[in-house]
């Protein structure tokens, strides 16, 4: 235990504003894999993720406010500094292609997208679990596997991509192509967010173990 845990107690809060924001994303990854399924309709929900977005950025702005009045937090600092916004970027990146989805006009569904959208509800399960496990601080051994298991789904989403371009360039229809290729770059970036946050918590919990 540190001394200054002795002297002060420790502003739990920050626990509280991470799981708001994890809770966040696992809703709005659930909104844009139900959007993925409906096509062509189903795009009004996009508006969902951007009510989620705002949401989150005020969860963000409210971390750091917290954090700049706060004495004593139960991570360091810089460890909070570099998960907030850690998380707030995976939402940016889900807001943003849910965007792309339901304004290109795309005529249906295809395998790959929704193979992409299960990938990232998949993964905002892992982040739900991994804050979670965060905020008692005792089970660092929990949190790394679920930052493996953000990787391991990463690393499949970087497989997905690549098999994703090469089907795109056997179609003739070119307009189609660049609109399905900028959606599935977009949900390959959602899952490297992903793996930027595993790398936070991977980090946070060998620091406090």
């Amino acid at each position: 235990m540190r001394v200054r845990d002795l002297i002060l107690p420790e502003d739990t809060v920050f626990f509280t504003l991470f799981k708001e924001m994890a809770g966040k994303i696992s809703e709005a990854s659930g909104v844009l894999n139900e959007i993925t399924h409906e096509l062509p309709n189903g795009t009004e929900k996009g508006q969902k993720v951007r009510q989620l977005e705002h949401l989150a950025d005020e969860i963000t702005r409210q971390t750091f406010e917290r954090l700049n009045d706060s004495l004593i937090t139960p991570l360091e600092p810089e460890e909070i500094a570099r998960l907030a916004p850690a998380l707030d970027d995976v939402l940016d990146r889900i807001d943003w292609v849910t965007h792309q989805l339901c304004n290109y006009g795309i005529p249906q569904s295809t395998d790959l997208l929704k193979e992409f959208s299960y990938l990232i509800v998949l993964s905002g399960t892992e982040i739900s679990h991994g804050i979670d496990d965060l905020s008692t601080m005792k089970k660092a051994g929990e949190i790394e596997q679920h930052a493996r298991e953000l990787n391991r789904l990463y690393n499949i989403s970087t497989d997905l991509l690549s098999r994703a371009v090469l089907e795109l360039f056997q179609s003739k229809d070119t307009l189609l192509i660049i609109k399905l290729k900028d959606i599935y770059e977009g949900m390959a970036k959602v899952m490297e967010k992903y793996n930027d946050v595993g790398h936070a918590l991977t980090d946070i919990s060998r620091n406090h173990a």
